[in-house]
C-alpha cells in the first residue's frame, strides 16, 4: 500500500487550484482581445469610411475650384469685352468728333477762302473804278482847260479886230496887241499851272488809292483763315488686359494618402497560449518538484 504524504497531497491541490486560475485568466484574455479585435476592426472600418469620405471631399474641392476658377475667367473675360466695347465706342465717339471737326475746319477755310477772293476782287474793282473816275475827272478838266485855252485865243482875237477896227496904228496899237497878247499868255498859263496841279491832284488820289487798295488787301489777309491742315487721329484703343487664371491639376492617388490599414489584431488564441503557457509551466514545475520530492522521500 503507497502512502502518499501530506504535503504531497497538497501540492496536487495546489497545481489544481492554478490549473483552474489559469483557465480564467486565459477566458479573460480571450474575450479581452475578442473586445480588441472587434475595436480595432470597428476602427479601420470608420478610418475606411473616413478615407472614402476624403477623397469624396477632396474631389468636391477641386471641382469648387475648378469652377470656381472658371467663373472668375468668364468673369473676367465679360469685363475685359465689356471694357474693349466701351473702348471702342468712345474710340468710334472721338472718331466722329475728329472728322465733324475736320470738316467743318475744311468747310470755314473754303468759305474764308471763297470771301478772301471776293475782298480781293472787290478791292481791285473799287481801285480800278476809284482810278477811272479820276482819270475822268483829269481828262474833263483837260476838255475844259482846252475850251478855256480856245476861248482865251478868240477873246484874244476879237480884242485884236477890235483894235484893228477902231483903226488903232502905231505906239498905241502894238500896245494893245502887247497887252492882249499878255492877257491871253497870262489865261494860258493860269490854265496850264491848273492843269498841272489837275494831274499833280490825280497822281495823289491814285497813289491814295493804291494805298486804300493795299490797306484792304491786307485787312482781307488779316481776316484769311489758315489752312487747318488735318486733325490728328485719335488713338486706336487697345486690348482690356485678360487675365491669365491657373486650374487646379488634376488629382492624383498621392492626394488621398495611404488607405487605412487594419491595425494589428491579438489573436484571442495566441493570448489564452501565451496564459496557458505560463500557467503549464508553472503547473510542471510544481509537479516535477512533487515528483523530485517522491523520489527523495521513497528513496530515503
Amino acid at each position: 500500500m503507497i502512502v502518499i504524504a501530506p504535503w504531497v497531497v497538497g501540492a496536487g491541490i495546489s497545481a489544481a487550484g492554478s490549473l483552474i486560475g489559469g483557465s480564467r485568466a486565459a477566458s479573460a484574455a480571450r474575450d479581452q482581445a475578442e473586445m480588441q479585435n472587434q475595436a480595432t476592426q470597428r476602427q479601420y472600418e470608420y478610418n475606411l469610411q473616413a478615407w472614402e469620405m476624403d477623397k469624396d471631399k477632396i474631389r468636391a474641392d477641386r471641382q469648387f475650384a475648378f469652377n470656381e476658377i472658371a467663373t472668375k475667367a468668364r468673369n473676367d473675360k465679360r469685363m475685359a469685352d465689356l471694357q474693349d466695347a466701351n473702348n471702342a465706342q468712345q474710340y468710334n465717339y472721338q472718331l466722329q468728333i475728329r472728322n465733324r471737326e475736320q470738316a467743318s475746319n475744311e468747310a470755314q477755310y473754303a468759305r474764308s477762302e471763297d470771301i478772301y477772293a471776293q475782298q480781293m476782287s472787290l478791292n481791285a474793282k473799287s481801285a480800278e473804278t476809284a482810278t477811272n473816275n479820276e482819270y475822268r475827272k483829269l481828262e474833263e478838266i483837260h476838255t475844259e482847260m482846252a475850251f478855256d485855252k480856245q476861248d482865251a485865243y478868240l477873246q484874244s482875237l476879237v480884242a485884236e479886230g477890235k483894235l484893228r477896227a477902231r483903226g488903232v496904228t502905231g505906239r498905241s496899237a502894238m500896245k494893245g496887241y502887247q497887252s492882249t497878247a499878255a492877257d491871253t499868255g497870262r489865261q494860258m498859263a493860269m490854265l496850264n499851272e491848273s492843269f498841272s496841279a489837275a494831274g499833280r491832284n490825280t497822281r495823289a488820289v491814285l497813289q491814295e488809292i493804291a494805298t486804300d487798295r493795299s490797306s484792304a488787301d491786307l485787312a482781307a489777309y488779316a481776316q484769311r483763315m489758315l489752312d487747318p491742315g488735318v486733325l490728328p487721329m485719335p488713338l486706336e484703343p487697345l486690348k482690356a488686359f485678360r487675365t491669365e487664371f491657373l486650374y487646379p491639376r488634376a488629382i492624383r492617388a498621392y492626394d488621398y494618402g495611404p488607405e487605412p490599414v487594419l491595425g494589428a489584431m491579438r489573436s484571442p488564441s495566441a493570448a489564452a497560449n501565451q496564459v496557458w503557457g505560463s500557467t503549464i509551466s508553472s503547473m510542471a514545475g510544481s509537479i516535477g518538484g512533487t515528483i523530485g520530492g517522491l523520489g527523495k522521500s521513497w528513496t530515503g
